[in-house]
């Protein structure tokens, strides 16, 4: 689910895509060499930009669905208690 307000104005450059176990998918993204923040109630924060090609942006994205696909984020998580 893309965390963004709905009217342009109101929208600034940055989008954050909320995803389950988004801490941790951020922590993988980074182990993967995507620049991405997470910031807490809000997701994975992805900033396009001119120094961000559309096509980075697209890949980040890709990149999200395949750790969630293949659950590359638990290495992220305790294993005794499933967090972070």
């Amino acid at each position: 689910m893309v965390n963004a307000p709905r009217d342009p104005e109101r929208r600034g450059g940055a989008v954050a895509v909320d995803v389950p176990h988004g801490l941790a998918v951020a922590q993988e993204l980074s182990r993967r060499s995507f620049l991405v923040d997470f910031r807490p109630g809000a997701g994975i924060r992805i900033a396009p930009h001119f120094y961000t090609k559309a096509e980075e942006c697209d890949a980040t994205l890709e990149e999200i669905g395949r750790i969630l696909e293949t659950k590359a984020y638990e290495r992220h998580l305790d294993a005794r208690t499933g967090r972070y």
